[in-house]
């Protein structure tokens, strides 16, 4: 009994893991659209689970900001509009251009070989085009900066603010030109790092999210004429 009670302790973390990706590509793919109800059991029978850790991943989706909890009326995917995207990258304008200033002063030899590895896997996943390999390899090479930035707290609202904006983030893809300009930007952002330049990282990220939000504006608003 013992050893039983131990093996499902052990696998439900994994089963909410899985339930909270899968529901993550689906938002950010477009799978599960901005508003639409998400329901547990459906869910569960979809995915091949039982509805407990569908439940616990929708949660932790919620507590991210990505889904909206109602009371006695379920879940639904937090509505991609015009407002929570312009909210969104508001503070990431003035957060994550912060922290790679804080960051690049304590950045170390050790610091800059990880964000170097971060950068080619990065470039590797940009040429094969793995999109949800991208999501995780794109995180990985910024917060391979902000995470010197010395603040936990803002490493924690960063992260909530990185959630929501990866399907914007996947929404702007389309439009950023080639793999060669993409890997470029992420290129110029590590050698200003390596060469100390805490200002202009910070100038390079600032551009590099302004243009997200450009793009994902353009289409947004183009969306809205076309459905009038």
């Amino acid at each position: 009994m013992t050893g039983n009670s131990g093996n499902s302790r052990t696998k439900l973390p994994t089963l909410v893991e899985h339930a909270a990706r899968a529901f993550r590509e689906m938002i950010f793919s477009g799978e599960l659209k901005p508003g639409e109800r998400i329901y547990p059991d459906s869910a569960a029978e979809r995915l091949g689970m039982s509805s407990i850790p569908v439940r616990e991943a929708l949660r932790s989706l919620a507590s991210a900001g990505l889904i909206e909890a109602a009371p006695r009326r379920g879940f639904r995917v937090r509505p991609a509009d015009r407002e929570d995207l312009l909210q969104t990258y508001e503070l990431r304008l003035l957060l994550d251009p912060y922290a790679a200033n804080l960051a690049v002063p304590r950045m170390d030899r050790v610091a800059i070989a990880r964000m170097n590895r971060a950068l080619q896997q990065l470039e590797q996943t940009l040429h094969s085009g793995d999109m949800q390999v991208y999501d995780r390899d794109h995180r990985a090479f910024h917060f391979s900066i902000y995470e010197h930035c010395g603040s936990a707290w803002l490493l924690k609202f960063m992260s909530m603010l990185w959630e929501n904006s990866q399907r914007y983030q996947r929404m702007s893809a389309a439009f950023r030109g080639t793999t060669a300009d993409r890997v470029a930007e992420h290129r110029a952002i590590a050698e200003a790092c390596k060469a100390g330049d805490a200002q202009e990282t910070a100038r390079l990220v600032r551009q590099h999210l302004d243009r997200t939000r450009e793009i994902v504006l353009r289409e947004l608003d183009r969306e809205t004429s076309a459905s009038r």
